[in-house]
């Protein structure tokens, strides 16, 4: 073992020390080491998928209806290519309502992860938002046009900057009415 003497000093701790993460002390520090939180028996993911779901059920969405908008196969759910509005809570923040068209929907592992992704033109500019579903942000989230078969993808980049590409959403609807 090389002494102290021959390793230079960086302010007050020598490199040996440095260079192996110790850090030198005068007294004994004592870890305190906690009981397991569950038996070993029990898989890792199974815990944190239990207290996801008592999240969900008590704070994030206690009534169902945002868990039922990103199942598959329900006629209440969105896929991509639907129009749908986002109306947002004002008394938590000043967001205006957004019209979109869904290019994706992004499913997590963990449920309250969940977004989709709506693209619209607003003053003749594209925009894209995110949106989280289980945000407490997000007040509602309404579907005004589901998809009409013709394109059958689970996402829809590729009409960005096509014929296809989504005009203003908002416009088209009032005109429809």
């Amino acid at each position: 073992m090389m002494s102290n003497k021959l390793l230079p000093r960086v302010s007050g701790i020598s490199l040996m020390y440095k260079r192996f993460y110790q850090i030198p002390s005068k007294s004994r520090n004592v870890i305190p080491i906690y009981p397991p939180i569950e038996n070993k028996s029990v898989k890792p993911g199974i815990l944190l998928q239990k207290i996801s779901k008592e999240e969900l059920d008590a704070q994030l969405d206690p009534q169902g209806w945002r868990r039922a908008l990103i199942k598959k196969h329900t006629p209440q759910a969105i896929e991509s290519g639907d129009v749908v509005r986002v109306i947002y809570n004002q008394s938590k923040c000043s967001y205006d309502p957004f019209i979109g068209y869904v290019l994706s929907i992004d499913r997590k592992h963990l449920v309250q992860d969940a977004s989709i992704l709506l693209r619209n033109q607003i003053a003749k500019t594209m925009v894209e938002i995110r949106v989280p579903i289980f945000s407490p942000l997000v007040e509602r989230i309404d579907i005004l046009k589901k998809n009409d078969g013709k394109r059958r993808r689970n996402k829809h980049y590729y009409i960005r900057d096509t014929r296809l590409d989504v005009s203003n959403l908002e416009a088209k609807l009032r005109k429809r009415r």
